[in-house]
């Protein structure tokens, strides 16, 4: 997904009722029509947001939306999108190496001093408030339900 995907539809739905049909699969995503909050409860969806990196640029990205209150960064997945590909700031269990750190450093166009650290915000109208929040590094974990660990 490119940052003009959440331009032309800020919030998209995983299509899990197509998953068997050819070419689609879990991550398959449609855009999702609604009115008033959206209510995160409803379905599984992914949401535009804001990034301002510790330089002050701002950024467009999304991250997916919290259900039950759970907002750990493993579970919004905040993500930039920038003109050469996604930077995910969430790795689940792989520690980032050192030539994906500086993939994403080079899409990002700076050094960690200037990108870190990121604070992020919803910007559609979501049951319960905007998701907001500030990240301090490539996160990871070295094993399920551990601590998480950053790198910067």
């Amino acid at each position: 997904m490119t940052f003009e995907d959440f331009k032309a539809s800020p919030v998209w739905e995983f299509a899990l009722d197509e998953e068997d049909e050819e070419g689609q699969d879990e991550a398959t995503v449609r855009p999702y029509d609604f009115e008033g909050r959206l209510d995160p409860s409803e379905g599984m969806f992914v949401v535009r947001a804001v990034f301002t990196l510790a330089d002050k640029t701002a950024m467009g990205g999304y991250l997916t939306p919290p259900v039950e209150g759970d907002d750990s960064l493993g579970t919004l997945q905040p993500i930039v999108c920038t003109s050469q590909g996604q930077v995910n700031f969430w790795n689940g269990l792989l520690a980032p190496g050192a030539e994906e750190l500086q993939n994403c450093y080079q899409s990002l166009g700076r050094s960690g001093s200037e990108v870190f650290p990121v604070h992020f915000l919803s910007v559609v109208e979501l049951e319960g408030g905007p998701v907001e929040g500030d990240i301090n590094g490539f996160l990871y974990m070295k094993e399920f339900g551990g601590p998480v660990f950053e790198v910067k």
